[in-house]
């Protein structure tokens, strides 16, 4: 059975490592001098080479005939070389630390620390994942790392640095490995691709090096994927398939549909991104990437950051068409959602256009009531109301009057109340303005201004974020509850779930004046005769989907 490519590819020297030259030069230099530490940390994400430079470090020291010339490389012909390649070696012993977390273990190594080499110079101990030790073993551990015996080297790896303990950090010299970049990363697959005979487009090996993020391993084992699969000859469509990618095409016109605030559009290609089994959150990731292209393109860099011709020409167009602050709001919109979605879950990702393209509404309906406010102002706000409160009762509402009220009962209910603030949702203080009409004219025309007066408690709902969809609107009453229509199925589905539908009865009940229920239709097209035949004094019997 032939080996894996992220262990055939293995680097067996430090000239072979990718992208860490600031760690391989400094190893390098300290075996042509001869300053060999006793203890080393190597710290960086997964993938980068930190447990192969170990390996290498131990060849190197133990090499019965080392490269000269200045290089002092390990020969890899030597019984110690090929024993440690191989992973017999007796005296290069590999912990896991994620097996081994307990003190005992340690108690037991140390022990062994004691004994001098069977064959090396040196009795070199590379510990794995060293921040999955527990406490009391770490403190075990402090003594003999400080001051271990003359024959006796520490190499110590680790993703999560911040885990170690402080005092085990400053006994080693520290080495931090850097995330590949895309360049080294395909100069690496490239020369895989050669050697084993594979034919490769170049978007095709950019798509792979892109999507592993800076890790090596993850690229050479995405590229023995496809390769498994398609065979010696690998395309563009074929890494897009296999690995679950969107592709160029769709995430540019998701990234265009939120810069250009086209809720509708947007939402479809989610939809349908979700259909077809793509990975949502790949979806998310590259919508980022294409949204920090925009970003650099707008900051005047000029780069080519491994994008085909079309790629670049519509990002370019994208750039000269919105401002900067819009793709910095997008970027964060994007960024705070990355971690919420879910393979089967449109949701988050929906509720990202949602807020992008009801933020933008609210800041021209802002930016409209100032400018009429300027043009036109109330002289007896102006004299009677100092700015404070005249601040305030603009965020207020008030009820609507119900029929058959007597006059002084209107003007007790139209007496502005100041809008409390709870942690529930039936706290919600709503109220209709001074519409004339019926209550469900009064719900129709005051939807948005509702939607926008809901306190912060509420306010990242998923339900109240539904709402502020142009696809969501009150349709009809039917007896004690209010008919919501719905442009897309899913979205009905997601407002009949308890927590949500909880949030929306309060909401209408407090504007309403009384106890109402919701009921959810899913209404693709606006049946127009039935519309017509409520405005002549028809009503709804019964709602069937």
């Amino acid at each position: 059975m032939g080996q894996v490519f992220y262990r055939k590819w293995r680097p067996q020297t430090l000239s072979d490592v990718v992208g860490q030259e600031h760690v391989t030069r400094t190893l390098l230099n300290a075996l042509s001098s001869e300053r060999i530490s006793h203890a080393y940390l190597f710290c960086g994400p997964r993938g980068t080479g930190k447990t192969s430079t170990g390996r290498i470090l131990a060849k190197a020291i133990n090499c019965v005939h080392p490269v000269t010339g200045g290089k002092n490389e390990p020969c890899n012909e030597c019984i110690l070389c090929t024993s440690i390649t191989e992973g017999r070696a007796l005296d290069v012993i590999e912990i896991d630390a994620a097996s081994h977390t307990g003190v005992d273990d340690v108690r037991n190594l140390i022990e062994r620390v004691a004994y001098a080499p069977a064959q090396a110079k040196y009795k070199i101990y590379i510990i794995d994942e060293v921040h999955m030790l527990s406490n009391s073993a770490s403190n075990a551990l402090l003594k003999t790392l400080e001051e271990p015996p003359a024959h006796v080297i520490f190499i110590l790896a680790t993703t999560e640095t911040h885990k170690v303990l402080p005092t085990i950090v400053s006994r080693c010299q520290r080495f931090d490995f850097r995330r590949l970049s895309q360049k080294d990363t395909e100069e690496k697959l490239l020369k895989i691709t050669h050697a084993e005979g594979i034919s490769i487009s170049q978007e095709a090996l950019r798509a792979i090096a892109k999507s592993a993020r800076g890790g090596l391993r993850d690229a050479e084992n995405m590229l023995e994927q496809v390769y498994t699969h398609y065979g010696a000859e690998i395309t563009l469509t074929h890494v897009h398939s296999l690995l679950g990618m969107v592709g160029g095409e769709r995430a540019i016109r998701l990234v265009k549909n939120a810069l250009l605030k086209d809720l509708s559009l947007g939402i479809q290609c989610i939809i349908n991104a979700a259909e077809e089994g793509i990975d949502l959150k790949q979806v998310c990731r590259e919508a980022m990437s294409y949204l920090r292209e925009i970003l650099l393109l707008k900051s005047g860099l000029s780069k080519d950051y491994g994008l085909t011709q079309e790629e670049t020409k519509e990002l370019e167009v994208l750039s000269n068409t919105v401002s900067l602050d819009t793709v910095i709001q997008t970027i964060k919109a994007f960024s705070a959602c990355e971690n919420t979605i879910t393979n089967n879950d449109t949701l988050p990702l929906e509720l990202v256009l949602v807020d992008l393209c009801f933020e933008q509404q609210s800041l021209n309906q802002t930016c409209t009531e100032s400018t009429a406010t300027k043009k036109q102002p109330s002289p007896v706000t102006a004299s009677t109301t100092p700015m404070k409160e005249t601040q305030t009762n603009n965020n207020l509402l008030k009820k609507p009057i119900p029929s058959g009220a007597s006059t002084s009962d209107n003007l007790s209910l139209n007496v502005t109340r100041q809008k409390e603030t709870s942690t529930s949702a039936s706290a919600i203080k709503v109220s209709a303005l001074e519409n004339a009409g019926s209550p469900l004219e009064q719900l129709i025309g005051n939807w948005n201004h509702i939607v926008q007066q809901v306190p912060d408690c509420v306010r990242r709902s998923p339900a109240v974020a539904m709402m502020r969809s142009a696809g969501i609107k009150p349709v009809a009453l039917d007896g004690d509850a209010v008919v919501l229509s719905f442009k897309y199925p899913y979205h009905r589905e997601k407002m009949e779930e308890p927590e949500n539908k909880k949030v929306v009865v309060d909401l209408i009940s407090q504007f309403m004046g009384k106890p109402f229920q919701i009921k959810c239709v899913y209404e693709p097209e606006e049946n127009s005769l039935v519309r017509e035949a409520q405005k002549l004094g028809a009503q709804i019997i019964e709602v069937k989907d």
